[in-house]
């Protein structure tokens, strides 16, 4: 077996799990007769392992998997088979439960269930692949996933956080791409980023589709429709945005700077990677926000409120437009003023609108509104 196509067998055998595990022997037996294989462990030079990096990822991997496992069957990923044992401090996953998935209206629930089959299989390969090439793995670590408070009471904020999972976890294949030495693990690595692309594109249309309000997370956050404008989170040249490990453990450790734990990790990641830097600076970031952005009322006149839209530069004004395709409401505002009253004049039925927010720059963007009146 050419060592260069060790992880390539390992990938196409994962499906089968007998197999797998016995090509993942066999793989170790090949990297053993070759040298050490991709050499994960050995030095590179300045900077972290290959061995490292995927340690990194693998930490990643643990948390997504553990959100959407328990969220799907409401069981952790050892329960489902996969193993989390390695190097380092083994902890437990607190937190989370069986969330009630509507499936009428976008496939959540089914979506859901193949991303999380999806997550677990990562974490396998990531692991087999270390073994594979004579390094171990890391131990799941503690985890607590009502770090944020939210994610399993309901399909909404199941999708807020799992939004903001899928998007830090695209930028962090992003930025960790770069020090990986092997082109092999380069390989394998570009190829989850892929598929983490696809869920991150999957749960933002979702997020858009049923009109859910989401959160700037840092300066390198792209928010979907409705509370921003973009269906992907790319920037201006059509590239997913990208964060250093230290930026990705910023917001994991519950937007802590130079912090070894906290968030969804309460001890750390293990591994070598595990110290958080600053975030990403949302000083540059307009960024157009309004609630409700979606609701439905009883009520002849509502106020939205966009106090929570930020500045890139200067002060902001603000204008909310009517969209076509829905019924026109008398819309009552000033620039200056974040707040705008909406009064229903012509009935029940659907009220798009959109607010336009623009900095003392002429920086620009927007947020859909859908307002529903039913008297």
């Amino acid at each position: 077996m050419a060592k260069k196509h060790i992880l390539d067998e390992i990938v196409a055998e994962s499906p089968n799990r007998r197999s797998f595990l016995t090509k993942l022997a066999m793989a170790g037996a090949a990297v053993t007769a070759v040298g050490s294989g991709v050499q994960l462990a050995n030095a590179q030079g300045p900077g972290p392992t290959d061995a490292d990096i995927l340690n990194f990822a693998l930490n990643l991997e643990y948390l997504e998997a553990e959100f959407y496992t328990l969220a799907t069957t409401g069981k952790t990923i050892d329960q489902m088979g996969v193993k989390i044992d390695g190097s380092g401090t083994p902890g437990a996953t607190t937190g989370g439960q069986l969330v009630n998935l509507d499936n009428t209206t976008i496939f959540t629930k089914d979506i859901a269930n193949q991303i999380a089959a999806d997550e677990r299989a990562h974490v396998t390969l990531i692991r087999g692949a270390l073994s594979a090439a004579g390094a171990q793995p890391v131990a799941k670590p503690a985890i607590n996933l009502n770090a944020l408070g939210f994610g399993f009471n309901t399909t909404t904020d199941f999708l807020q956080l799992a939004r903001a999972f899928e998007d830090v976890g695209v930028t962090a294949y992003a930025g960790a791409a770069p020090l990986i030495s092997s082109k092999d693990i380069l390989g394998v690595a570009a190829r989850i980023a892929e598929v983490e692309s696809e869920h991150a594109a999957n749960i933002r249309l979702q997020v858009a589709k049923l009109g859910i309000s989401t959160s700037l997370l840092d300066g390198a956050d792209v928010l979907p429709p409705p509370s921003g404008s973009k269906y992907f989170s790319v920037d201006s040249n059509g590239l997913t945005q990208v964060r250093t490990p230290g930026q990705v453990l910023f917001l994991v450790y519950g937007f802590k700077a130079n912090a070894k734990s906290g968030g969804f990790f309460p001890n750390g990641f293990n591994g070598t990677i595990n110290t958080s830097s600053d975030g990403v600076s949302t000083a540059n970031i307009t960024n157009a926000s309004v609630n409700p952005a979606t609701t439905t009322t009883n009520l002849a006149m509502i106020t939205l409120d966009a106090s929570g839209s930020t500045s890139a530069s200067g002060k902001l004004t603000y204008l909310f437009m009517v969209k076509p395709g829905g019924k026109v409401p008398a819309v009552l505002q000033t620039a200056d003023n974040p707040k705008a009253v909406i009064q229903f004049v012509n009935g029940p039925g659907s009220y798009p609108l959109q607010l336009i927010v623009t900095d003392g720059t002429g920086k620009t963007s927007t947020a859909d509104i859908m307002l529903v009146y039913q008297p």
